[in-house]
């Protein structure tokens, strides 16, 4: 009874990540993936179409066509043709979607809104938050990684959606589905492990005094984030370093980074003379911000951000030299922007004994873990109309 008793004092005392499970608000995805017609549509169970003030019943042994006419979606099964400027559908089981040729096909939850956009078929998932990030968290983070990686990406997750939002106002939805916001691909994507993470931390955000964090993060930091943290245990090792990627080297010729280094293509003849190339400057954590190319009596700055972009560079922490005098050599660490979340450090941190709170606390300095409350779901709405008074 005393070990009890001393067990429900030690919860009391020092609590732990508690799921809430209060408010859910509802996500409205752009599924980028879906906009040419034909479109085919099925439905593990019955389901409905409404569209133009009126509804029609579906049967689950139905595949529904979706296609153009004129300024209308039309939907055709069997003996039917339903047309419609918009179409909401909703099932209680999972539809499916598929191209006219079959070679992609995906599952999604929630409502689906069909609707033309800028001349092209738009469609929008309208799901629950928690349900949106299960088709999220596993293509985001390896679903073998340990359980409190899995847990401290399911709450960097959440917190980038609370705070990114607004990313596709102009397109009526909140976020799309592609690596301009959070890849995310409906119930296809759906992995055990990464449905418990989600579940375990339901409603948990990160914030900054009353403000949603804007929760990033990054495959590989190199041991190091972009704000100047190292990322490294007490014996000095990368707690990334278990990524069979975390260093790298990649060659390429002189001129090819010389032209990478121009603004517009041209068809000058190359300068003639001696090559050279230095590091002209570097961030905190010793990212490179600009390079320095030198040929001849010529010389070029190219930005790092725009090397890593134009030559496809894991990241911008390397260093560089020549080889031979005509292959310039990037040696390099980590993989990403260096942002935030360290998705192989938090792996890293998980298998040393970290519990998600104090790998988020590594990764989001001065930030904390707190359930999501509506006045901060609508935290940009409000901020945008103060700044409009």
């Amino acid at each position: 009874m005393k070990h009890l008793l001393w067990c429900a004092l030690f919860f009391l005392l020092c609590p732990r990540l508690q799921a809430q499970q209060s408010f859910n608000p509802e996500v409205r995805v752009w599924l980028t993936r879906w906009r040419n017609v034909p479109l085919h549509i099925t439905g593990e169970s019955s389901w409905r179409a409404t569209g133009a003030g009126e509804s029609c019943d579906i049967p689950a042994s139905e595949t529904v066509i979706v296609e153009r006419d004129a300024m209308l979606l039309t939907l055709r099964f069997g003996s039917k043709t339903l047309r419609a400027e918009e179409w909401t559908l909703e099932a209680e089981a999972p539809l499916t979607l598929s191209s006219a040729q079959g070679n992609d096909r995906r599952s999604y939850r929630g409502k689906l809104v069909l609707r033309l956009h800028k001349g092209r078929l738009q469609v929008l998932n309208v799901l629950p938050l928690e349900d949106y990030l299960r088709g999220v968290v596993p293509l985001e983070m390896p679903p073998g990684f340990p359980t409190e990686a899995l847990r401290a990406q399911a709450i960097a997750a959440r917190s980038w959606t609370v705070r990114n939002r607004h990313k596709h106002e102009a397109d009526g939805a909140d976020v799309c589905d592609g690596i301009h916001c959070q890849v995310y691909g409906g119930v296809t994507a759906e992995r055990e492990s990464t449905t418990l993470a989600i579940q375990n931390t339901a409603g948990l955000i990160l914030v900054n005094g009353d403000t949603p964090v804007d929760g990033v993060y990054t495959a590989d930091c190199g041991g190091q984030s972009v704000v100047g943290v190292a990322d490294r245990d007490e014996s000095g090792k990368d707690y990334c370093a278990a990524n069979p990627g975390h260093h790298w080297s990649l060659g390429y010729t002189f001129l090819e980074v010389w032209q990478t280094a121009e603004e517009k293509d041209s068809a000058q003849d190359a300068p003639k003379g001696e090559v050279d190339v230095q590091i002209a400057q570097t961030d905190a954590s010793g990212r490179v911000v600009m390079l320095r190319i030198r040929w001849g009596e010529q010389t070029r700055e190219v930005s790092g951000a725009r090397l890593r972009s134009r030559l496809s560079l894991p990241s911008t922490l390397f260093s560089v030299r020549l080889d031979q005098g005509n292959t310039i050599v990037f040696e390099g660490c980590g993989s990403g922007h260096g942002n935030g979340l360290c998705q192989w450090g938090a792996a890293g941190r998980a298998r040393a004994g970290q519990k998600a709170e104090d790998i988020l606390q590594a990764y989001y300095p001065g930030a904390r873990v707190a359930p999501l409350s509506e006045a901060m779901w609508e935290w940009r709405r409000v901020q945008k109309q103060n700044s409009a008074r």
